[in-house]
C-alpha cells in the first residue's frame, strides 16, 4: 500500500492498493458512514427505457457495506452516491457498488482517525516493502533466486552450476555438489523463513535429497516447499508466484503471528491473568489490568468496541488486530471476538 496523502484536520486518507492484500487491510479500516470516494463505471441513461452506455466517473459514497471478493481480487464497498463527477453522470442518493482493484487510488473520510487503525495503514505500507517470500528456481544449468515482496518481484543473482555432459563421471558429481551448495547458501542467506525451490526437471528433486542425506535440513534454519516449474526464467517466476502453493505459504507466513498471540493469550488465561468479552476489556482497560487487547477485524465498525479501544489508547494499552476469517480469528469469536492479556 501506498499513502498518497493524509490530512488529519480534514480526516481524509488517499491511498494507492500495491495487492490483493491491501485490499483485505481496506476493509478492516472501513465502516459504516465513512466516505469513499475512487474512480468507477456507471451506466448513463439519456431517457428511461434506453439501454445506455458505461461512463468513467468518480464516485463518492457513504459506506454501508463492505465485500471482499477473493475471486475477483476486488473489494466491493456499497453505498448512497453522495457526490461525482461528471455530475450529468451521476445521480445522487443513488445506491452504488464500488470495485476496488489492485492499482486502484481510494481515498476514505473518516470522522476520526485512530491510531489502530492508523497502525493497519502502517503496516500495509511496510509489507509491501519487506520479503514476504523467497523462492529459487533451478534446473540443471542455473538456479534463479528472488523475493517476493508486496510491490512485485526482486530477482537476485543467478547461480550457474558450470555442469557439462563432456565431463568425466566423478568431475560431473563433485561439480554437481559444489553447485548445491552455493544454491545452498543462497537459501540460508535469504531474510525469510520459508523459502520455495521449484524447477522443471529432476534437479529439484536431486538437490532436495542432497539436503536431507547430508543434514543440510536443519542448519539451513529455513522452512523449505518444494514445488514444479515451467522453466527457470522469469516468466517461470512470475508463474510459480500466482499460484495457490505461493499464496498459500504467504497467508501462512502472515498468520503464524497470530498463532502466537492467540497461544499466549490461552496460557495467560489458564492462570487467571487474561479475560475476553467486551464488559471484562473494558473493565481491565479502565483498572489498568491490561497490556495487550485483542480484536476481531469483524467488529472494529462496533460503536462500543471502538470507545474500548480508544479507551485503550488513551492507556497506552497495545491493540492487536486479527483477522477474522483466519483459523486465529476464528478462535478469538469463541472468545467473543475481544479479549486481553
Amino acid at each position: 500500500m501506498h499513502v498518497i496523502r493524509f490530512r488529519k484536520i480534514e480526516g481524509s486518507l488517499k491511498i494507492r492498493v500495491d495487492n490483493a492484500e491491501d485490499l483485505w487491510a481496506l476493509q478492516r479500516i472501513l465502516f459504516q458512514d465513512d466516505v469513499v470516494k475512487s474512480e468507477s463505471m456507471r451506466r448513463f441513461r439519456p431517457s428511461e427505457g434506453d439501454e445506455g452506455e458505461m461512463k468513467e466517473v468518480v464516485i463518492t459514497l457513504r459506506v454501508e457495506k463492505t465485500e471482499l471478493d477473493r475471486n475477483a481480487l476486488a473489494l466491493r464497498v456499497t453505498g448512497k452516491i453522495v457526490d461525482g463527477r461528471p455530475l450529468e453522470y451521476v445521480k445522487l442518493n443513488t445506491y452504488h457498488t464500488l470495485g476496488i482493484g489492485v492499482h486502484d487510488v481510494v481515498e476514505i473520510t473518516k470522522k476520526s482517525w485512530p491510531n489502530y487503525i492508523l497502525n493497519v495503514i502502517k503496516e500495509a505500507v511496510e509489507d509491501t516493502k519487506k520479503p514476504r517470500l523467497a523462492v529459487v528456481l533451478l534446473d540443471d544449468e542455473k538456479a534463479l533466486p528472488a523475493y517476493v515482496l508486496g510491490y512485485g518481484v526482486e530477482f537476485l543473482n543467478e547461480v550457474y552450476s558450470k555442469l557439462s555432459k563432456r565431463m568425466k563421471p566423478k568431475d560431473f558429481e563433485e561439480q554437481k555438489e559444489k553447485y548445491f551448495k552455493n544454491v545452498i547458501e543462497v537459501i540460508s542467506n535469504f531474510n525469510t523463513d520459508t523459502v520455495i525451490v521449484a524447477g522443471p526437471g529432476f534437479t529439484r528433486e536431486d538437490i532436495k535429497k542432497y539436503i536431507e542425506e547430508k543434514g543440510f535440513s536443519g542448519k539451513i534454519g529455513k522452512r523449505l516447499i518444494y514445488e514444479r516449474a515451467s522453466d527457470t526464467e522469469r516468466t517461470g517466476m512470475y508463474e510459480l508466484i500466482r499460484s495457490e502453493s505461493v499464496e498459500n505459504a504467504m497467508v501462512k507466513g502472515r498468520l503464524r503471528g497470530e498463532f502466537k498471540t492467540m497461544e499466549e493469550f490461552l496460557s495467560a488465561l489458564n492462570v487467571g491473568k487474561a479475560g475476553y468479552g467486551l464488559d471484562r476489556v473494558r473493565e481491565a482497560v479502565e483498572n489498568y489490568e491490561a497490556d495487550r487487547v485483542l480484536v476481531n477485524d469483524s467488529v472494529l465498525g462496533d460503536p462500543e468496541v471502538q470507545k474500548t479501544l480508544s479507551e485503550a489508547e488513551e492507556h497506552k494499552i497495545r491493540i492487536i488486530i486479527i483477522n477474522s476469517s483466519g483459523e486465529a480469528g476464528v478462535q478469538l469469536h469463541g472468545f467473543k471476538d475481544i479479549a486481553f492479556t
